[in-house]
């Protein structure tokens, strides 16, 4: 069931991602919306949502492009 709901979440956050990030390129949002993915998904204890996780690695990324 984690399986299904991980990538039905991967399936669905992954488009809005994308496009949220201007400047990222695709494979860096693929894997930064992966890890996030999996990291929220595999942890029922998470305090971060996977959102936060990918907005920060979005972040922290882009600062290392300047």
């Amino acid at each position: 069931m984690k399986t299904a709901l991980a990538t039905l979440v991967v399936a669905l956050a992954a488009p809005v991602a994308v496009t949220a990030a201007p400047g990222v390129p695709d494979s860096v949002m693929s894997h930064i919306t992966q890890n996030c993915n999996s990291s929220v998904a595999g942890n029922s204890e998470a305090t971060q949502s996977d959102e936060n996780c990918i907005a920060e690695a979005v972040e922290a990324y882009q600062k290392t492009q300047r």
